[in-house]
């Protein structure tokens, strides 16, 4: 079945979407090198799965659920394919002299691998020496299927990584996108993999970076970026203009977020849960010092005005979507810092009020409840005990300790391809 690029907002019911159930690139990361994979720690691979596992069971109701490894080894049967993207991998970390044993392997084996890591041959002084174990390092962080690429209306945006570490990612994904035969789209509004970092870090003054947690589609023609420790206002810049250039988005909303850990992108601090609802970490975007918001408009193909908001909520008013607040954490400051941390914040939108997150964020489901929204298991969703009902607000509750702990939540872990158009 094909699937058709089609994304015009974060709530409108979902038709497909991609995942990456996690694998033994889990595992091959150790207290060592987590740092520099960007984890706090090292995970449970299978209790890290079995959490996934409740989020895909979910899915598997409402979706066509697709695996970024299937897409991948389908892709690597392109043999044209497969060499330009295994030479372009192998000098980026410097290692052609596994390319000849990589080009033999078959294509469901090699998309593993890609993921998993391909250890060093310990062959020469210099790689006996060396304190790395892969000549291709694991990509832990694959399973945040949201940030190497962003869908928007009928194309692509493939990411520009903050970090070295997750370069592959990107273009891993942009050759899915590019050349899988069931995926239809009207091609790339931005490709960062043609503005490395590593290139920038050579001498460019301002590096772009562009990461699909700090994009979020507020509507067909409205959308929020996050100006994070991820994505950097060159790269905003640099993307608004092509979205703006194809005409069908000409107002964007860019949010300041602090360049923290615990706010590295966007859907971090905020994200849709209905036509008139959002989540949000009260203290960066609706306290006295919240983030401060701006407005960037454009006229045909041209930046007519920036102007400026103190905090996100005010400026999406003004373009006529007046959201009610729900605060992750509850009131009490201590609990949204807890809760925030574990991704209490970052929920998916299975249709308009339809939600999913963590379970272990109690105080962020309460105030859910407060705010008029069933709560359900996601056990009960999966066995067919329990549905969502249109028109009742409903937040499906999963495990998530383990998953959490890699640093995102729901929405971190899900890549809509294709939503269903919502009347607003």
């Amino acid at each position: 079945m094909s699937i058709k690029i089609d994304l015009t907002s974060e709530i409108g019911s979902i038709n497909a979407v991609m995942v990456h159930r996690p694998g033994q690139e889990i595992e091959n990361m150790t207290p060592a090198t987590a740092t520099e994979v960007l984890y706090d720690d090292i995970i449970s691979l299978p209790l890290a799965r079995a959490e996934h596992q409740q989020l895909t069971g979910v899915l598997d109701n409402l979706a066509q659920v697709v695996e970024l490894t299937n897409l991948l080894s389908d892709v690597l049967d392109n043999q044209d394919v497969r060499e330009r993207l295994l030479r372009e991998v192998v000098r980026l970390y410097d290692c052609a002299e596994i390319l000849d044993e990589l080009l033999d392997t078959p294509s469901p084996a090699l998309a593993n691998q890609l993921l998993e890591g391909t250890p060093m041959r310990k062959d020469t002084l210099e790689k006996y020496l060396s304190p790395l174990h892969h000549a291709l390092p694991p990509l832990p962080n694959t399973f945040f299927t949201r940030d190497a690429t962003m869908c928007l209306h009928d194309r692509v945006i493939i990411g520009s990584m903050a970090y070295r570490v997750r370069l592959v990612e990107s273009l891993l994904l942009k050759a899915i996108f590019k050349y899988h035969p069931t995926i239809q789209s009207q091609g790339f509004y931005f490709d960062g993999t043609d503005d490395s970092p590593a290139d920038q870090q050579a001498g460019h003054e301002n590096p772009i970076t562009i990461e699909g947690g700090d994009l979020l589609v507020a509507r067909d023609d409205l959308i929020l970026i996050g100006y994070s420790e991820r994505t950097t206002a060159s790269g905003i810049d640099r993307l608004i203009q092509a979205i703006a250039a194809h005409g069908r988005a000409k107002n964007f909303i860019v949010l300041e977020i602090p360049k923290q850990r615990a706010s590295i992108h966007l859907d971090m601090i905020f994200t849709m849960l209905d036509r008139d609802k959002c989540m949000v970490f009260p203290p960066l975007i609706t306290s006295a010092r919240c983030c401060r918001a701006f407005h960037i408009a454009y006229t045909g193909n041209r930046r007519s005005k920036i102007r400026e908001y103190q905090g996100i909520l005010p400026a999406l008013k003004k373009q006529g979507l007046d959201l009610e607040p729900i605060a992750c954490g509850g009131e009490n400051r201590f609990h949204q810092e807890r809760e925030q941390w574990n991704s209490g914040a970052n929920f998916f939108a299975l249709a308009p009020g339809h939600i999913i997150g963590y379970r272990h964020n109690i105080h962020t489901v309460e105030s859910l409840s407060q705010a008029g929204f069933g709560v359900i298991e996601a056990q009960e969703i999966i066995a067919g005990k329990q549905q969502m009902q249109a028109g009742k607000p409903t937040v499906v509750v999963m495990d998530g300790a383990e998953l959490s702990r890699g640093g995102g939540g729901c929405r971190c872990m899900t890549m809509p391809l294709n939503r269903s158009t919502i009347d607003w």
